[in-house]
């Protein structure tokens, strides 16, 4: 569907109510969840202090692991967004970052219309992750109303440790529709199980963006804390 549909006369009313309740839904628990994530690793919610070096967990082939981020998001147009950030929901990028390489898919996994265990979230703050775009516009996906929203609390799958470089991943986002799928995800902790939820119908479809995020995936030695 184009901008021009969604903004056609006669469609208005429609368009606002359904935006409004797929914003709240898309939005729905922060109060909840804030603050509520597993062990906070360092600089995890993002903040000037932190000077883009921070740790997020992620699922990685049914393990937790953990991130290194040490460069802002890059969002660019086209394609068309309404957010602060530039950053789009539902159509692919068009440019690349400047430089560094591109890998496989960060995959952001967002709970819709229900509050996860606060443990499974990896960055339960929405608007607030490290390296992370802190708005993304969602219209594309949701209709009206919704071009610049808070980027949604999530958690975060891989398929690749892309041999422990610092590097370009492209953002991925997927809608999970029940606890129980999430609490499913979670337990397996891999890109499979949610392929899985996928194809039962319990998540949306892969939605791409037109969001790079950059970090490392921390390899043998390496934590948070500095060289084991």
């Amino acid at each position: 569907m184009t901008r021009s549909e969604r903004a056609r006369p006669g469609r208005a009313l429609v368009a606002l109510v359904a935006g409004a309740l797929a914003v709240s839904m898309f939005t729905l628990g922060t109060a909840i969840a804030h603050g509520r994530g597993g062990s906070t690793l360092p600089c995890r919610d993002g903040g000037t202090s932190c000077i883009s070096i921070g740790f997020t967990d992620a699922w990685l082939e049914g393990n937790t692991v953990q991130l290194g981020y040490s460069h802002p998001f890059f969002c660019a147009q086209p394609p068309t967004s309404m957010a602060f950030s530039h950053c789009e929901a539902g159509a692919g990028a068009q440019v690349n970052p400047p430089s560094g390489p591109v890998v496989s898919n960060m995959y952001v996994l967002v709970p819709l219309g229900f509050n996860p265990p606060g443990n499974t979230l990896h960055c339960p703050i929405r608007g607030h992750c490290i390296d992370q775009p802190g708005t993304i516009d969602v219209s594309r996906l949701v209709g009206w109303g919704a071009g610049n929203v808070a980027f949604p609390r999530h958690s975060i799958v891989l398929e690749e440790d892309e041999s422990f470089q610092s590097t370009w991943w492209p953002v991925v986002l997927v809608g999970v529709k029940n606890l129980n799928a999430w609490n499913q995800i979670a337990a397996a902790k891999s890109a499979d199980a949610m392929d899985a939820c996928e194809e039962a119908g319990n998540c949306t479809t892969e939605f791409a963006t037109n969001a790079f995020v950059f970090f490392q995936v921390l390899g043998p030695g390496m934590s948070p804390q500095g060289p084991a």
